[in-house]
């Protein structure tokens, strides 16, 4: 992370012309190994056992600390509006009567202070786990003065009290990437969300908020993020499989529907297609480590990203929280697809199977198969959460109660699959199950790379449907689909660390979301029922919806909020002045 200095300047126009080049002549994506992905894990020596069996037996452990993360703009401020004009009108989505320039930012860079009750809603409710807020700023240019060169400040919200141990403002200059920082200053959310893993931390875990999100009920760590599950994702209904390259046409839809599309594309083309669910508009639980390799993986549409200075000057743009929850659950996925095919089922380790070791696979799927359904047989993992993490001394979580899947009950795609047709024939590779296949010579179609990534990518029902009848083989955990621990230790070690890793869990989220029109609205709303009626929800989302200009209007719905915010947090936090 760079340190701050009021002599920065902003980067030379040629700076960033040279990383679009550089962008350019990069690949759309790359896989990561998986001895490299588990680099930074160290397993403690429960995790095996808690993997394999979804038993714990572990020590006592400690409640995780989580960052609060801020991508917070004060938009109304003067002196950014005359540090960005300059690139609204060199940008090419500025228009030859300025109705772009002049309206673009309107709702989203409008200032109602909700920041100030978002942090007081975050010590009074998450206070017990935060471990820190970091506050992500842009910089700006101070007018000169007649005496002086002009100089570089950086946003902070006025109230904010001086120098916190608890509280840090980050100004892109100071965790950008050394080659993202030749784009700055940057105006879109997306091309910021997309270095968030450059914040730098004691914890890997982050709670990534925009300053309309508040707290609004008591939470627990597990509600965000627990050791033994991961990270709590929330996804919508529509779900998005763009099977072709995204069209103009594409890049024209409303709101983030270009980004899905974009970033649905670049999934499919590296995991194989499905249909994935967009993510909910309220906080995302995230881990550093994994956000830089999910977005790196994706190296030109992630430096293509840095050069976007304001929403949609290239039509589309890597889609940071989509990528990452996606990225997390595939990997996931795909660990356990790569640990049964090319660890445990190739016993040898020659990267063929051979029918010996196709012989075992098709007995444990007939096992699998032979059992009652996996609705049946399989325990629910996700109906004991709260019960699991207090067994390990850690808080079940308050907010996020109703639990839909974790990761220790397989993969998220394998939930309602009916996997009756399967066919090792035409899943796993012609001629499969017969002996006489490879009697004369080997044959490529056996080659555990070549069946790793047909289900794995080419064929993913195919995967998926082999993860869910081999688990069927036990009640809970996943162990039958890693190496054996006698004869693999160290590629099973390497196995269980990718599944502690890329841990998830799937919630339904106990929050609201609400579009602020006006006052009458915002009063019906939000006073009434929060204020009057005492209606509490774990998160409560307030999005900026106004479309008048009125002044007068404008100060109605300020007096209305400011009397939301005041009534439902009303105590100062120890940040503010």
């Amino acid at each position: 992370m760079t340190s701050w200095s009021s002599r920065y300047t902003f980067p030379d126009w040629s700076d960033c012309e040279k990383v679009k080049e550089r962008a350019d002549a990069l690949p759309d994506m790359i896989h990561v190994p998986f001895e490299q992905s588990v680099e930074d894990v160290a397993l403690q020596g429960w995790e095996d056992n808690w993997i394999a069996k979804a038993e714990y037996t572990g020590p006592r452990l400690q409640e995780p600390k989580i960052d609060f993360v801020y991508n917070w703009v004060n938009g109304s401020q003067l002196e950014l509006k005359s540090t960005m004009h300059p690139y609204e009108i060199n940008s090419s989505l500025n228009d030859p009567d300025g109705i772009w320039v002049s309206s673009h930012g309107t709702n989203r860079y409008r200032e109602w202070d909700e920041l100030r009750y978002s942090m007081r809603s975050v010590e009074k409710y998450a206070g017990s786990f935060m471990n820190r807020i970091q506050i992500l700023v842009n910089a700006f240019q101070e007018p000169s003065k007649a005496d002086m060169s002009s100089k570089m400040s950086k946003q902070r919200p006025q109230w904010l009290r001086g120098k916190s141990r608890k509280v840090q403002v980050l100004s892109q200059e100071e965790f950008f990437g050394p080659e993202e920082r030749n784009c700055l200053p940057s105006f879109d959310s997306l091309t910021i969300e997309n270095q968030l893993y450059n914040t730098k931390s004691e914890t890997d875990r982050l709670f990534a908020l925009s300053d309309d999100m508040i707290l609004g009920k008591p939470h627990t760590a597990a509600d965000l993020y627990s050791p033994l599950f991961g990270h709590t994702m929330s996804f919508k209904d529509n779900a998005y499989n763009t099977l072709k390259p995204p069209t103009q046409a594409d890049a024209d839809r409303f709101g983030e529907k270009p980004f899905l599309i974009y970033t649905s594309w670049l999934l499919n083309r590296r995991f194989g297609a499905r249909k994935r669910k967009g993510q909910v508009h309220f906080g995302h639980s995230l881990s550093r480590s994994i956000a830089r390799e999910a977005i790196t993986s994706f190296p030109r549409p992630a430096l293509r990203s840095a050069y976007q200075r304001f929403r949609g000057e290239t039509g589309f743009q890597l889609y940071s929280w989509y990528v990452m929850f996606h990225y997390t659950m595939e990997r996931h996925r795909e660990a356990l697809l790569w640990s049964y095919i090319m660890l445990r089922s190739d016993q040898n380790d020659d990267g063929y199977l051979d029918w010996k070791e196709r012989k075992k696979i098709l007995d444990e799927l007939a096992e699998g198969m032979g059992n009652q359904t996996p609705e049946q047989y399989r325990n629910r993992t996700y109906y004991r959460v709260g019960e699991l993490l207090e067994k390990a001394g850690l808080q079940s979580p308050k907010v996020n109660t109703e639990i839909l899947w974790t990761a220790m009950d397989g993969p998220i795609m394998i939930k309602n699959l009916d996997c009756d047709a399967f066919d090792t024939e035409d899943c796993l590779a012609p001629g499969f199950s017969m002996p006489s296949s490879d009697t004369a010579a080997r044959t490529p179609v056996f080659s555990s790379a070549a069946i790793f990534d047909r289900i794995a990518r080419e064929s993913p029902r195919c995967g998926d449907c082999l993860v869910k009848l081999i688990l069927n083989r036990s009640r809970s955990g996943l162990g039958p689909l890693l190496p054996d621990i006698g004869k693999k230790s160290k590629q099973r070690a390497t196995v269980v660390k990718a599944l502690m890793k890329y841990q998830y869990t799937i919630v339904q989220p106990d929050a609201a979301f609400y579009m602020v029109t006006d006052a009458e609205q915002a009063e019906h709303t939000l006073v009434k029922p929060y204020l009057k009626h005492g209606k509490k929800v774990g998160q409560i989302c307030l999005n900026d919806d106004v479309v008048t200009e009125d002044e007068g209007e404008l100060q109605k719905l300020r007096n209305v909020m400011s009397k939301f915010f005041e009534g439902l947090l009303p105590e100062p936090s120890s940040f503010e002045k």
